[in-house]
């Protein structure tokens, strides 16, 4: 399991997986690329394309997986608790996530 910290990035190749975890609270950000997240005490998964994401709480256990294509994870600073709207995974354009579905093959640009 690799500790991460704010301002460390990941690279991964299609395929491949990695557990994380972090002993303060992250924002993980999809720079590029399509990763399945799961996260210990989290009922639900989530598929994050780039530009989206994702608060991390302290000492969680993240599973992150790139999906078929290069993927690249930026980990920031968490948000000032007055800066926290909400706790869940955002696209680009600010809505929810789905998490467990994921679109059919015919339609990934």
């Amino acid at each position: 399991m690799k500790n991460i910290a704010a301002n460390d990035s990941l690279v991964l190749l299609p395929g491949q997986l990695i557990s994380v975890t972090s002993d303060t609270a992250q924002l993980m950000r999809i720079d590029c690329g399509r990763v399945w997240v799961t996260i210990t005490g989290d009922p639900d998964d989530y598929w994050l394309f780039g530009g989206d994401s994702l608060p991390l709480a302290a000492a969680r256990h993240v599973v992150i997986e790139a999906d078929k294509v290069f993927s690249r994870i930026d980990f920031l600073p968490s948000l000032q608790p007055d800066d926290r709207k909400s706790l869940h995974a955002a696209s680009s354009d600010g809505d929810r996530l789905p998490t467990t579905t994921f679109p059919a093959e015919e339609s990934i640009v």
